[in-house]
């Protein structure tokens, strides 16, 4: 059947089936307005129909895409949310992580250890130089994803004097495996005696 736009008189082609018995509210594409359609006698003139007006019932075309829009930004907010626990069950996605700027919370360090530290001061012209060197070992069979490391210098009292950051050759290791790390301090403090390397836990500078 043919219906009409009561308001610019665009004439359109409809299925009367789609009106019901009772008719229903539709939306003009051509000027917006709305009125309540039900079936009855064609409109005069056909050659010029138009495709039917909007029912007002329907979703826009927009609705779809800003669904899945809203569909996708909610999975990466969760991908970015949960990506400690992510990272835990799969190490290898810190990669990933790391690509787009993402900070990932240093995990415990249960079945990592660290073995075979060694110190060695080097003297460079008018300068000292203590090198530090180790290796990082993954005593499970899963992979892990290591934790930052941080080497401390203290004195003979074990009192803290200096503190940096060690940097590993890679962070993750497969089951079994181990890595090696290795830093440098340029003039060491007075009254340093002793080195050590450790994980810095969660929540620690």
């Amino acid at each position: 059947m043919i219906v009409r736009c009561s308001n610019c008189r665009t004439r359109y082609l409809v299925d009367p089936a789609a009106l019901g018995e009772a008719g229903r509210r539709v939306r003009c594409t051509n000027c917006g307005h709305v009125w309540h359609q039900t079936p009855g006698t064609d409109a005069p003139g056909v050659s010029d129909s138009r495709v039917a007006p909007v029912p007002l019932d329907r979703p826009p075309a927009w609705a779809g895409w800003a669904a899945a829009g809203l569909f996708v930004i909610a999975a990466l907010a969760g991908l970015a949310l949960a990506r400690n626990a992510i990272v835990t069950s799969w190490p290898g996605t810190v990669s990933i992580y790391d690509a787009v700027g993402l900070p990932i919370q240093a995990p415990q360090a249960q079945g990592l250890r660290i073995v075979d530290v060694q110190s060695e001061r080097v003297k460079d012209g008018d300068r000292i130089i203590l090198l530090v060197r180790g290796l990082v070992e993954n005593t499970t069979e899963k992979g892990r994803r290591l934790p930052p490391l941080r080497a401390v210098l203290a004195d003979e009292a074990g009192a803290a004097l200096h503190q940096w950051p060690v940097a590993a050759l890679t962070r993750v290791l497969d089951g079994g495996q181990s890595t090696p790390f290795e830093s440098w301090l340029e003039d060491p403090p007075e009254g340093a005696a002793k080195v050590s390397v450790g994980f810095v836990a969660d929540g620690e500078d």
